[in-house]
């Protein structure tokens, strides 16, 4: 046998269990709608928490989503994150119809905060609820979202629950190339595993994170990861390793988000994400370029270029891929006519990570949303999101 033979078994075996883990995604997870919900009108008070800056397109539609919400002891929070758009007009309008609609306008960001961050953290300080929810600007909801998720946290007690959630992307290539990122995070992070205790296992979604305010507030709420652009996985992070009961739902009829809407938007929606979901560590930027190549594309191309036992191995890890990404377009509830772009997808994973990395190498950091974040001050205060990278809060950091 020769090395490269045994390096496609290797393969095989990484692309077995990538399916398998989406296999068990898909048995394992609970579905937010086998929660019975809660019944009556004296329920816990949720408050609902959401950044905006320049969201013009989308704010009126998916807040109007979150006033539909039957749920009688509800707040809502808007914080208008210093929005140069129609979205300040929009939002003062909606909150003059509406009385349980607060709207906050942000005119100055504090040095060493992300401005989704720092809005968030400001909107949890005002909040009266004994949950928080904190979700985005573009996402909608279904109106007995509320009672079946506040059931789940009575019934389990728990301190922190993020649904996963319908995402809507038109076209064909870009719902694929979603789903392909998305199980890759689905691996790494294995969210049907993280109601078991210990800090191993966690997951965080910007569409829905609920917590449990004294909790949040307990471990510092979002000044520790202040300057982390992944800031809804290290939500989850952070309620984990402060020793929070926490679980992940399968949200999909109740929650959904039109996430990007071509290709382009997503690359550059991922600018900022990217090396911060390295680590910022070159290292890891090139371990992620190595796996994709080898993963992805190399089997492709020995099926066509290879013979003999290479070449079985290399059509068996490519059929192992096109029954992950299946898997995966059927767990985010995407046409699995998309498929066919299958070939195409590894190549632009590709150029999302060394764009991303390249352009915050050469700029010196992030400029993102009209604001500059050095790479130094990002790196000095980064919290990892990778599982094995274990995490060290500063001392200054505890409430």
């Amino acid at each position: 046998m020769t090395l490269f033979t045994l390096f496609l078994f290797c393969l095989l075996v990484i692309a077995l269990a990538v399916l398998r883990n989406m296999y068990l995604a898909h048995r394992c997870m609970v579905r937010l709608e086998d929660v019975p919900p809660l019944e009556g009108d004296t329920l816990p008070q949720v408050s609902v928490i959401i950044p905006a800056c320049n969201e013009e397109q989308e704010i009126e539609t998916a807040l109007t989503s979150v006033l539909a919400l039957d749920y009688p002891n509800l707040e809502i929070i808007v914080l208008d994150d210093r929005s140069t758009d129609a979205t300040p007009q929009i939002l003062d309008r909606m909150a003059g119809e509406h009385s349980r609609l607060r709207v906050v306008h942000i005119t100055d960001l504090p040095a060493g905060w992300l401005g989704k961050n720092h809005a968030l953290h400001l909107g949890a300080a005002q909040a009266k609820g004994e949950y928080l929810l904190f979700t985005d600007a573009d996402v909608h909801f279904a109106p007995d979202t509320l009672r079946h998720a506040a059931a789940r946290m009575q019934s389990q007690t728990l301190d922190h629950l993020c649904l996963f959630f319908r995402m809507s992307a038109p076209g064909s290539l870009l719902p694929l190339l979603v789903a392909d990122s998305l199980a890759s995070l689905f691996s790494l992070l294995r969210p049907w595993l993280v109601s078991k205790p210990g800090p191993r296992f966690y997951v965080g979604a910007g569409a829905f994170n609920m917590i449990r305010k004294s909790f949040y507030h307990s471990f510092g709420g979002h000044h520790p990861i202040r300057l982390c652009p992944v800031d809804d996985v290290l939500l989850g992070r952070m309620a984990k390793i402060s020793g929070g009961r926490c679980d992940c739902l399968l949200g999909g009829r109740f929650v959904s988000v039109d996430w990007y809407q071509t290709v382009g938007q997503m690359v550059r929606g991922l600018e900022k994400n990217t090396f911060a979901l390295l680590d910022y560590r070159l290292s890891f930027f090139l371990a992620a370029t190595v796996a994709v190549f080898s993963t992805q594309i190399l089997p492709l191309w020995g099926l066509l270029l290879a013979d003999g036992l290479p070449r079985l191995l290399c059509g068996a890890i490519v059929a192992v891929n096109v029954l992950g990404l299946l898997l995966s377009l059927r767990f985010f509830h995407m046409d699995l006519r998309c498929l066919y772009w299958f070939p195409v997808t590894p190549y632009i994973k590709l150029y999302i990570i060394w764009r991303a990395v390249l352009l915050t190498l050469l700029r010196g950091g992030v400029d993102w949303r009209g604001t500059f974040y050095s790479l130094e001050e990002l790196r000095r205060y980064k919290v990892s999101a990778l599982p094995w990278v274990r995490v060290k809060i500063r001392e200054e950091e505890r409430p």
